[in-house]
């Protein structure tokens, strides 16, 4: 019994031995960090100093016949301190010091333009910043990656479009979207070409934020939104659809009516439809009719909903048939459709309330009430 109490004794003995070493390694090791990032801090407000110095030092005014050269010997001038300053540092010393000198830069670089930007994109050339960058776009950790597709982008770095448009390819959505925003500003609205050509099975948030993107340019972006109707990414394909329409450019009328005549994959000639409704453009009116009479459902529904958007009024007489021969679903796509054409519409409902069929009759007053128009006695 000894021997027990001795061993339990024993072993809470080593154990609050062990929660102590424990504890302090954990203060020591958050004393240091402590005093990594205030001296990490420390160098970049100094360098934030000399960079603020370097890019607001006047230069001499160059000939008239002189070359971009000139200018570039003028920069490496203003950095030769700075790099002089580097150069005669330990490795790991340097490392630390270059760190806090790209934060600087690319602070700098968000806020200027002209030929300040100039210089600030020139610097970090020539001090081997974007090389860095580019490296670690291959780097095994994510956050590595996705942080220099940022910085590549802000840096204006344009030796970085290619491993940048690689970088539309990256496993991880935040790397693609990355480098998905660092091409637009490195490229502007030609950049889509590329985004839209590499980019795979968009997710719905990197659908999201390049939507954002396609809205910033609108109609400049329609050429490449059309040109990319031809991918064999389905989520490409789609996405393109819904931008056509969300702009509302009437370049996509045409090859949205072909889509959706004879696309073969069925969910992408239901979107081409759907998008033509929204357009409203009288062009798609007679093959929107003709769809009325698609065997397949979901195109079916597709222009009904279509026709409603545009209002067709030739269209009540199919709608009508819709409405009495086809399910439930249908019978109310058909009847909103049909109350969208107008007074017309709103009298054939009406004359409907007193139908034989139940359900005929209920679906005219549904949509009569949605419509907010009081049925007439009959």
């Amino acid at each position: 019994m000894s021997f027990q109490i001795f061993l339990i004794l024993a072993l809470a003995a080593t154990a609050t031995f062990l929660v102590i070493v424990i504890s302090i390694g954990l203060v020591v090791h958050k004393a240091l960090h402590s005093k990594t990032i205030q001296r990490q801090q420390k160098l970049y407000t100094e360098y934030s100093q000399q960079v603020a110095e370097i890019i607001l030092q006047d230069l001499p005014t160059l000939p008239e016949d002189s070359t971009a050269s000139g200018r570039f010997d003028q920069y490496e001038i203003l950095l030769a301190p700075l790099k002089d300053q580097l150069e005669k540092m330990t490795k790991g010393r340097r490392s630390l010091h270059r760190k806090a000198v790209k934060l600087a830069l690319i602070d700098f670089a968000r806020d200027v333009a002209g030929e300040t930007s100039d210089r600030l994109v020139y610097f970090s050339y020539s001090l081997g910043l974007v090389d860095d960058e580019i490296k670690l776009l291959q780097s095994k950790n994510w956050w590595d990656r996705a942080q220099a597709a940022h910085d590549l982008g802000v840096l204006r770095a344009r030796r970085a479009v290619t491993p940048l448009a690689k970088g539309l390819e990256d496993e991880h959505p935040d790397v693609r979207i990355q480098a998905m925003q660092s091409l637009v500003i490195l490229g502007g609205v030609h950049s889509l070409e590329t985004i839209l050509m590499k980019s795979k099975n968009l997710s719905r948030w990197t659908a999201i934020e390049l939507s954002i993107i396609v809205m910033r340019f609108k109609e400049e972006a329609v050429p490449f939104l059309i040109d990319s109707l031809q991918s064999t990414d389905q989520s490409i394909v789609l996405f393109c659809i819904e931008m056509l329409a969300e702009i509302g450019f009437v370049s996509a009328v045409e090859p949205l009516r072909t889509m959706a005549r004879d696309y073969p994959n069925t969910v992408i000639r239901a979107k081409a439809i759907e998008a033509l409704g929204r357009l409203g453009d009288e062009r798609a009116e007679a093959m929107l009719l003709e769809l009325l009479r698609n065997p397949l459902p979901t195109l079916r529904f597709k222009a009904i909903e279509a026709v409603g958007r545009i209002g067709i009024r030739s269209a009540l007489s199919a709608l009508e048939t819709r409405l009495k021969d086809g399910v439930l679903q249908e019978k109310i796509l058909a009847a909103r459709s049909i109350a969208a054409a107008g007074p017309d519409g709103i009298s054939l409902l009406t004359s409907l309330k007193n139908a034989e069929n139940e359900i005929l009759r209920g679906v005219a007053q549904q949509v009569l009430e949605e419509s907010r128009v009081e049925p007439s006695v009959a």
